[in-house]
């Protein structure tokens, strides 16, 4: 009975530690950092790279706000990289590129005929990127004025090998955004923390520059950014969140596309967790030691952990067990949740646009968390039977 006990509140702490206790510890490491000073006299040259399948509706608009970032405009330069589109996509490139030819930055079509996936797009892009900064972005994201001005400062530092910036959903008050722009508040909280701390757990993948002499890109890998990002970690690189560099980009609007892309981003960070095994284990730094494990990896166990209370209280049978466990633990996850929220307002602090929770909206976060669990169990089944692609599925309500 008492491992029985000793169990339960192992479990219970690893569910607090991962929805509140780590979001709350990562929140009081960026309000007690200093924020560094930056050297916006650095401006670097830098490609940005647009890996596109079938874009027709959105690369015009996204090629246009690429042109208008407020940067030395022959200090950039744009390629599209095509894999394989079977509609109008590089046709509606081209077109643009002809209306801003005798403009800069330089924009440039570069055509993948077979489609492999956004990493192959990404090395092809590469290959032919003149900068020695790379910056990969979306086609149906919307970057503010000052993205590239805010990023390049960061790569001053050499020790600097990737940085990214702030992600918001662009459409939050519909019905399932909504708790989506929630759950991003909350990585931007945990990642200011990271960031100050070591290094980010994961670049966010439409706004994230490297070091061209670092990107490798594996064309087997699902979660390509988190891939990299672990990758420069390893050689001794920090990642850094700069949070005024802004994306903004539509959520899935369908519960189909929810589905299709929360599952496949924790396929793709089951597949590096193993893939990066030996960095982990055992682990020799910040990031391997705490960061990975409590952001990403405890994720894809935390399933499980919800399943395994239940089958312990009917093993327990014990009804003064179960009461005390089930009411402490929600005492605690309240209570710590209560001061995330308040660290969260002070993080916020002056901030126009805020995504609040109010007590309404508490059920819809509430399923989406149960949803995600359970796509991750879904994840585990595909990753196992080796049922997923590389190639990347376009969530047709975010275009």
């Amino acid at each position: 009975m008492n491992t029985i006990v000793v169990l339960l509140y192992l479990l219970s702490f690893l569910l607090i530690w991962q929805f509140v206790g780590y979001p709350s510890l990562m929140a009081i490491v960026a309000l007690k950092s200093k924020q560094k000073n930056k050297d916006y006299a650095f401006q670097p040259f830098v490609s940005v790279i647009v890996p596109t399948y079938n874009e027709e509706t959105v690369i015009e608009k996204r090629i246009e706000n690429l042109i208008a970032l407020e940067y030395p405009k022959s200090q950039y330069e744009i390629i599209v990289v095509d894999s394989g589109s079977t509609d109008n996509t590089a046709e509606v490139v081209e077109d643009t590129m002809k209306k801003y030819e005798d403009s800069e930055p330089a924009i440039r079509l570069i055509k993948e005929e077979e489609r492999k996936g956004k990493a192959s797009a990404i090395n092809i892009g590469k290959k032919h990127a003149e900068a020695e900064i790379v910056l990969v972005t979306d086609a149906n994201s919307v970057f503010d004025k000052n993205v590239l001005k805010e990023l390049m400062p960061h790569f001053k530092s050499p020790e600097v090998g990737a940085a990214c910036g702030r992600y918001f959903i662009s459409n939050p008050n519909e019905k399932l955004p909504n708790s989506e722009a929630f759950y991003w508040e909350i990585e931007h909280i945990t990642l200011l923390g990271e960031s100050s701390l070591d290094s980010i757990s994961t670049v966010i993948g439409t706004i994230s520059a490297w070091r061209k002499e670092l990107m490798n890109f594996r064309s087997k890998t699902i979660s390509e950014d988190l891939d990299m990002t672990i990758q420069v970690r390893r050689r001794g690189y920090k990642i850094r969140y700069v949070p005024e560099a802004k994306v903004y980009e539509p959520s899935a609007t369908t519960s189909e596309d929810q589905i299709k892309q929360r599952k496949r981003t924790s396929i793709g960070t089951i597949q590096n967790m193993f893939t990066h095994l030996g960095y982990f284990v055992p682990p020799r730094d910040l990031y391997s030691i705490l960061i990975f494990p409590s952001h990403k990896a405890l994720a894809m166990f935390s399933p499980f952990v919800i399943i395994a209370i239940p089958i312990l209280y009917y093993f327990s049978w014990n009804i003064k067990i179960i009461i005390t466990h089930f009411v402490l633990t929600l005492f605690i996850f309240v209570g710590i949740f209560t001061l995330l929220m308040l660290l969260k307002l002070r993080l916020n602090k002056g901030e126009k646009r805020k995504a609040s929770l109010s007590i309404s909206s508490i059920s819809k976060v509430v399923y989406y968390v149960l949803l995600n669990e359970y796509l991750i169990l879904l994840a585990w089944k595909d990753f196992i039977f080796r049922r997923y692609s590389v190639l990347w599925e376009k969530a047709g309500s975010t275009r």
